[in-house]
């Protein structure tokens, strides 16, 4: 049995980035922009992949509960896409359903502050949702369900959460939420989830580890920029950018796009060969990050995101004398097939600390693994 306390280190947002800006002007740059058109209702947004777990379907349902003129707008795309249209044309929605594909996380700003309300309607695999937190940066209200990090984040005053599945309960909580103080979400999130905040957490706990002020962490994450601004790959390269101000920071990714080795923002990105395939990809990359982690100095932290940067962490921290972390990034990084968790049981049991995104995912972890 595996005796090991889960640390929670939540997810972070650059609030600068993500801020509140004039609501009327933003409609008037995405009427231009976009060629769409606002209600003078309720509008709503959700940011994020159309896929089954999302469960959009319920989100769209729900428009039956609300006002006649009430707008909802879906930013992003995914497999589900074609089968979310059919429901909006079945239903009768088309003039209240906007898909908006996907959009520049760059422009995401403009669009979040042009909006009343964030919905996330997730079913299952929802880990700490960043999209969640870039809303409530910018003043937005959340509705969410109690799938991932939800439950833990959204607070009465910052929006609501309500059941699965159940379109009723979710225009419920619009109502109710639609009218929150956007000064209080914004001061929320200011307070407890900016990356300067984050930063400071993670700084004093692999200082903690080490006994030491930490000078060197290495980050292990599949997913990176320039390839992805988003998810992973994006909480990966703001922390990182806010540790440079601490200490040196580096991180082994997947080379998608880019150079093999360079310099972004103050981080020096090692990449290795990407091989296509979900399986393949992150064996692949385990493998040659492990070897590219072995061949470079020590590193005070070597932090895995997820089993494939777990594999590097504890391979190359044993063979380096570095302290050894492996991050569970939301509840899918224990959900899926078998064999993951068998790998994730081989990392726990040798890592010198985990760390999960939320109390649901550490408390998964603990049980699962």
């Amino acid at each position: 049995m595996i005796n090991k306390k889960i640390k929670v280190v939540p997810n972070g947002v650059n609030t600068d980035q993500f801020e509140p800006i004039n609501k009327e002007k933003q409609r008037k740059w995405m009427e231009n922009y976009f060629c769409v058109e606002f209600s003078s209702d309720l509008n709503i947004i959700n940011v994020g992949r159309l896929s089954p777990e999302k469960g959009i379907q319920y989100l769209i349902k729900s428009l039956k509960y609300l006002s006649p003129a009430t707008k909802l707008f879906l930013v992003g795309d995914g497999p589900e896409k074609n089968s979310l249209e059919g429901l909006v044309t079945r239903t009768g929605l088309k003039n209240r359903v906007i898909f908006m594909g996907k959009i520049a996380h760059e422009k995401l700003p403009k669009l979040l502050n042009a909006m009343d309300v964030f919905v996330l309607p997730a079913i299952s695999m929802e880990g700490f949702s960043n999209s969640m937190l870039e809303a409530m940066a910018c003043g937005l209200p959340v509705i969410t369900t109690p799938i991932g990090a939800g439950a833990e984040v959204i607070k009465e005053e910052i929006g609501g959460v309500v059941e699965t599945k159940n379109p009723k309960k979710l225009a419920d909580g619009i109502i109710k939420c639609s009218n929150l103080d956007g000064k209080k979400i914004r001061a929320y999130v200011e307070e407890n989830f900016s990356f300067s905040v984050v930063t400071n957490l993670v700084y004093d706990l692999y200082s903690q580890l080490c006994g030491k002020e930490v000078e060197r962490i290495c980050f292990c994450s599949l997913f990176a920029p320039p390839y992805q601004l988003s998810g992973a790959g994006m909480q990966v390269h703001e922390l990182s950018k806010e540790l440079s101000k601490l200490c040196d920071v580096s991180v082994i990714s997947a080379r998608i796009e880019g150079e093999k080795e360079e310099i972004m923002e103050g981080i020096r990105y090692y990449r290795v060969k990407y091989v296509k395939g979900e399986a393949s990809s992150r064996f692949v990359y385990s493998l040659l990050g492990t070897l590219k982690g072995l061949s470079l100095d020590k590193f005070d932290v070597v932090d895995g995101r997820n089993w494939e940067g777990g594999l590097i962490s504890v391979l190359v921290s044993k063979h380096k004398g570095s302290k050894s972390v492996m991050s569970f990034r939301g509840e899918g990084a224990v959900e899926g097939p078998w064999v993951k968790n068998r790998i994730n049981k081989w990392i726990l049991k040798r890592v010198d600390l985990a760390t999960a995104t939320d109390r649901r995912t550490a408390e998964k972890v603990e049980k699962v693994l």
